[in-house]
């Protein structure tokens, strides 16, 4: 994963700051469903502020109370709009 984190030029302490702040409930995550057709694995996307307020996207398993981080990746501006307005609606 960390290959993957540099990659996108995403700190690992970001991600882990974002899952332990929305663990603790100080963080709201905008959970979607998403499904491999290819595999029929069926993660979850995961999109949350950091704690320098950037938004990163999680593509995670979600596993009784373990969270399996598969990727992080930052947003497209359509889905910045997307998750802003998300925001708007749950504040």
């Amino acid at each position: 994963m960390a290959r993957l984190l540099a990659m996108s030029e995403i700190s690992f302490d970001d991600v882990a700051d974002l899952l332990y702040a929305w663990l603790r409930g100080e963080r709201r995550i905008w959970f979607m469903p998403a499904v491999d057709d290819t595999t029929g694995l069926k993660p979850s996307v995961l999109m949350g502020r950091s704690d320098s307020g950037d938004i990163l996207v999680l593509l995670a398993r979600i596993d009784r109370r373990d969270i399996y981080i598969i990727n992080a990746s930052r947003p497209s501006s359509e889905l910045v709009a997307d998750f802003e307005a998300w925001e708007a609606r749950n504040d």
